[in-house]
Parts: structure tokens; C-alpha cells; sequence
């Protein structure tokens, strides 16, 4: 038999169910990893924009308009999968959609920006909302004491495949000679057919997790949809720490967005280019690694609280030491003949981020479901999205912060976001929420599921 201690799923049943939806876990990488994270910001600024003083807003723009899409559609889209209990064929469509899309990246030329709007909007809104349908399956697959294991045992697959995502890249660029960014095509076609590859698991095995429960019979599903979401919401005072959960979420998801969608940029504007820049991305993903080790051993034994705040504390002290560095940087670029300013700071500052988004996304994930309503899971990750699409979109001060006053007074900012996510945490009682989501939902025909630690 295998130990928990090295195989965190070990005794769970059902496995090949639980890798068919990790391996979804895995095929998303790709997107978020060698276009959101590495390639296409870069690529998007220096082949399609060509334009210093318009490509950070325009990314932005770009990049948030996908983003109110999907926070705009999230918890209605959701609150129609539970309907229909039709969570799996959301989860599909989008993801192939994803890869489709993803794919046609490479069709993109110098001086389309409309070409690469066209494109990238829809890519970025179909692995969005995907992640939301995703992580609705969670409640499904594990105990509440499992939930925090199974998230990141998943998320740490995750990284691993975005470690070997990045060899290949890498490996790619130096084998190839395809190291700037007008000959990084193919790594977008790549990146789709990863997508559609590692979904295929997902789509043999993977179980709805449970029947539809019809509660408005005679109407449409989309109508269906906005009626039991402002039925949820009505119901908010009896859910308020989930409430609270997703509105301290919405600020620390604000840090996070700006690391993934700004990393490559700031680690280039500091000086690492090309392969160097891959390998400084590499490090991150490497103690992205290790940062999901914490929920997998500690969560689920500590409380989702107390990790998510001591996680949330470390971050505070990343980001004020990235502005702090940031700061230094710029005053020693001033002194005429200077030396090139030390790089080994922003080293330790990119483990501690890569840390820090390993184990606050699986920590989050494992978080919310276990404050999730039973039968509403998907419409409760619908506005999870909803939180973190928006928390998304509001990269945009930190970008226009960046463009008009800097990278050190951004950072600054970006602090400013995670101790605001820091003090809502405090005031979430998790044994409330969890209690409130097994009370009875009477519009769901006054049933709910028994709690997994029950027989």
C-alpha cells in the first residue's frame, strides 16, 4: 500500500477519477504558463503593439476585457451547471475552445492588434472560465479533511507539468535559435495542442457529480440561472464568511494576477532576457512546487484560516521587499558609471512569489470548498471566477501606476492589495461558513448532501 506521506491520495477511491480531473489541472498549464505567464505579454508588446508608451496599457486592456467577460458570465453560467448538473460539458467546451483558439495565436503578425485581440479575448475567456467549472468538482472528490490535499496535490501536478513545459520551451529556444520574440509562433501552437492532449483523459473519465436537480421548471436554463443567483444572493447574510472569503480573495487575487500577467516584464525590465528569463520563470515555478506542499500537509490539520493568513503574511513582506528593491534599483541607475546593480535579491524575491502562488491558489481553492453549499458548488466557483476576474481586471492600476509613476511605486500598490486581502481574512470564521453551507437548501427541495465524514 502506498503512505500518504508520498502519495497524498493514497486510500482515496476512485483514482482514476481523481487523475482525470487533475490531468485537466495539468493541460491548462500551457495557457497560463507560455502565453499568460512567459511569452505572449512580451510578444504581444515588442511584435504586435511595437510601442513603448501604449503596450502596457494595451495588454491590460486587452488582457481585462477577457477578464470582465468571464467575471460578468461566471456565477450565471455556473448557477445553469447545477441546473442541469451539466458541470463536465462546461468544463469541456471551454477547454477545447481553449486550445483551438490557442493554437491560431500562431496565425497572429506584426502590426495585428486587432488580429491578436480577436484571438487572444476569447482564448483567455475560455480557460477563465474553465478553471471555475474545474474547481467545482472539488466538493465532489474528496472529505472536507481531504479537500485541502487533494487541491494541492493537484496544483503541485500542475506546476510540475509547467516545470516540464518550461524545459521544453527553453530547451526549444536554444536548440532552435528561436530565442526573440517575432520567432515564438510555434510555442503557441504548442501550447494549444498540450491543452487539447491532456484534456482527453478528462473527457473519458471524468463524472458529472451529481444529477440535475430541477428547481424552476418551465423556464429557460438561462433564466433559470439569474433566478438562482439572486436567490444566492438574497442568502448572503447566511453565507458571509464564504462572502468574506471571496471579498478578501478578490484583493490577494489582485497580487497574484499582477505576478502572473507581469512577471516576464518586470524580470525583463530588470534585466533578464531570453533564455535567462525562462530560467528566472523556472524558479518560480520550481517553488510553486514546493509552496503546495504546505496545504497538502498542514491545511486540512491547522485550518483554512490560519494557512491562508500565515501564507498571506509572507506575501505582504515579498511584495514590500520587491518594492524596496525596486526603489534601489532605480536610485542606482541614476549614478552616472555605476556598477550593474546586483540581480541576486530579485532571485530570492521570485521564490518567495513562485512560494507564495503555489500555495495560496491551492490553499484558496481548498478554502472555498469547503465553505461551498451543497448543490450549489458550481454556481459558488462561478463567483470564485467572478472574484478572480475581476481582482484581474484590477491590474489595471497597477499597470497605469506603472506607465505613469513607475515600476517601485506599483509595487507599492500591489502591497497595498495583499494586506487589505490580509485584514478580511481575519474576520472569516470557517466553522460558521462550513456549518452554514450543510444547512438545507430549501429552493434545492430542502435536501442537502451528508457531509463526507458522515456514513
Amino acid at each position: 500500500m502506498r503512505s500518504p506521506q508520498l502519495y497524498p491520495l493514497a486510500g482515496m477511491p476512485d483514482q482514476r477519477q481523481l487523475w482525470s480531473w487533475i490531468s485537466f489541472d495539468v493541460a491548462n498549464q500551457s495557457f497560463t504558463l507560455i502565453i499568460n505567464t512567459l511569452l505572449f505579454s512580451i510578444f504581444f508588446s515588442e511584435v504586435v503593439v511595437r510601442n513603448d508608451a501604449l503596450d502596457d496599457r494595451l495588454w491590460a486592456i486587452t488582457y481585462g476585457t477577457s477578464m470582465l467577460l468571464c467575471a460578468v458570465l461566471s456565477p450565471v453560467t455556473g448557477a445553469m451547471a447545477d441546473e442541469g448538473a451539466s458541470k463536465k460539458a462546461w468544463l469541456l467546451g471551454s477547454g477545447f475552445a481553449c486550445g483551438v483558439l490557442t493554437c491560431a495565436l500562431g496565425l497572429i503578425g506584426p502590426g495585428q492588434i486587432g488580429l491578436a485581440m480577436l484571438l487572444y479575448i476569447p482564448a483567455n475567456f475560455a480557460f477563465s472560465i474553465g478553471e471555475n467549472f474545474l474547481a467545482s468538482f472539488l466538493p465532489s472528490l474528496a472529505r472536507p479533511n481531504e479537500l485541502a490535499r487533494v487541491s494541492g496535490f493537484s496544483w503541485g501536478c500542475a506546476y510540475l507539468a509547467a516545470l516540464v513545459l518550461l524545459v521544453i520551451t527553453g530547451a526549444a529556444m536554444m536548440l532552435t535559435q528561436r530565442a526573440t520574440p517575432d520567432h515564438w509562433r510555434p510555442f503557441f501552437v504548442f501550447a494549444g495542442i498540450w491543452f487539447l492532449a491532456f484534456a482527453i483523459p478528462t473527457l473519458l473519465w471524468l463524472r458529472e457529480p451529481g444529477l440535475a436537480q430541477p428547481t424552476h421548471p418551465g423556464r429557460s436554463r438561462l433564466v433559470i440561472g439569474f433566478v438562482r443567483l439572486a436567490e444566492s444572493v438574497r442568502d448572503t447574510a447566511g453565507r458571509r464568511d464564504l462572502m468574506m472569503l471571496l471579498a478578501a480573495s478578490l484583493f490577494y487575487g489582485t497580487g497574484t494576477s499582477v505576478v502572473i500577467f507581469f512577471a516576464s516584464k518586470l524580470a525583463e525590465e530588470f534585466g533578464f532576457t531570453q533564455v535567462r528569463l525562462v530560467l528566472f520563470i523556472a524558479v518560480i515555478t520550481v517553488s510553486g512546487v514546493v509552496g503546495t506542499l504546505l496545504p497538502i500537509v498542514f491545511q486540512d490539520r491547522i485550518g483554512h484560516r490560519r494557512m491562508t493568513l500565515g501564507l498571506l503574511l509572507l506575501w505582504v513582506l515579498t511584495t514590500a521587499g520587491f518594492a524596496g528593491f525596486a526603489f534601489m534599483h532605480q536610485a542606482h541607475a541614476r549614478v552616472a558609471g555605476a556598477a550593474p546593480y546586483p540581480t541576486w535579491p530579485l532571485w530570492l524575491i521570485g521564490n518567495l512569489l513562485g512560494f507564495g502562488l503555489g500555495s495560496l491558489g491551492a490553499a484558496n481553492r481548498a478554502f472555498v470548498s469547503y465553505l461551498a453549499p451543497a448543490g450549489r458548488e458550481a454556481e459558488t466557483f462561478g463567483m470564485w471566477g467572478l472574484v478572480f476576474k475581476l481582482s484581474a481586471i484590477m491590474t489595471f492600476p497597477f499597470a497605469w501606476m506603472k506607465d505613469t509613476a513607475g515600476t517601485p511605486a506599483a509595487l507599492v500598490v500591489l502591497t497595498a492589495f495583499v494586506v487589505i486581502g490580509f485584514i478580511l481574512t481575519l474576520f472569516i470564521n470557517e466553522q460558521r461558513g462550513h456549518a452554514a453551507a450543510l444547512i438545507p437548501d430549501r429552493t434545492l427541495g430542502g435536501t442537502s448532501s451528508p457531509s463526507p465524514d458522515q456514513p
